[in-house]
């Protein structure tokens, strides 16, 4: 019996992997051998995302065989790929800070002891949602109403293959220097931001591949 176990495990394990290690492409069954992917919508608070999020969407999507990827819109392309970011409404919810610091602590020749007591943050945590729908040429009207809150809801049926939304958070520390060195601090922090934007768009594209992978 407990061979019989033994075996029936090896074989779910073997047949995840392939499942999850598979690279031909996944949208053949619906007559989709090229996709087209333009540059990713930004209806976020934070600029500069679109470009890092479709580049590592499209490094990820060339790993598939048989599946014809075409950089910008093409009308040639049996379908597109229409990818959406957004973050909450408030900048004070996209960037949340985190692990609070009391300032005169951190930079005490800076700040002085003649000041009241207040905090600084000793982190920030990132959020942001992308939306990614795969669908057979789209008309300028389906376009729009994909962009719009009720594209969300959508469900893939029809010209519409794919519609899901993925919520990415990536924290990253805050730098904080004293004396003369506080002046590059707010280089420090901006450096520290774009790679955390960095870092979601790879991740982002790796839940692309898996949710595909297994939707389809």
């Amino acid at each position: 019996m407990r061979h019989i176990a033994l075996i029936c495990l090896m074989f779910m394990v073997s047949c995840s992997g392939f499942r999850y290690g598979q690279t031909s492409n996944p949208f053949q069954q619906y007559g989709v051998d090229s996709l087209s992917l333009p540059m990713f919508y930004n209806f976020s608070s934070l600029p500069e995302v679109s470009s890092s999020f479709t580049r590592e969407t499209y490094k990820l999507l060339s790993g598939f065989s048989g599946l014809k990827l075409k950089s910008g819109w093409s009308r040639s392309a049996d379908a597109v790929m229409v990818g959406i970011i957004r973050s909450p409404e408030k900048l004070s919810e996209t960037l949340v800070p985190t692990n609070l610091r009391v300032a005169q602590g951190v930079a005490p020749d800076k700040i002085g002891t003649e000041r009241p007591e207040f905090y600084v943050p000793g982190a920030t945590v990132v959020y942001l949602s992308l939306q990614v729908i795969v669908i057979k040429r789209p008309t300028e009207d389906e376009l729009a109403l994909l962009q719009s809150d009720l594209g969300q809801k959508l469900p893939a049926q029809g010209k519409i293959l794919f519609n899901e939304t993925f919520h990415l958070t990536e924290a990253f520390n805050r730098e904080y220097l004293d004396k003369e060195a506080v002046s590059v601090v707010g280089t420090q922090n901006a450096g520290a931001l774009r790679r955390s934007k960095e870092t979601l768009a790879v991740k982002a594209a790796e839940q692309i591949r898996d949710m595909i992978l297994y939707a389809f």
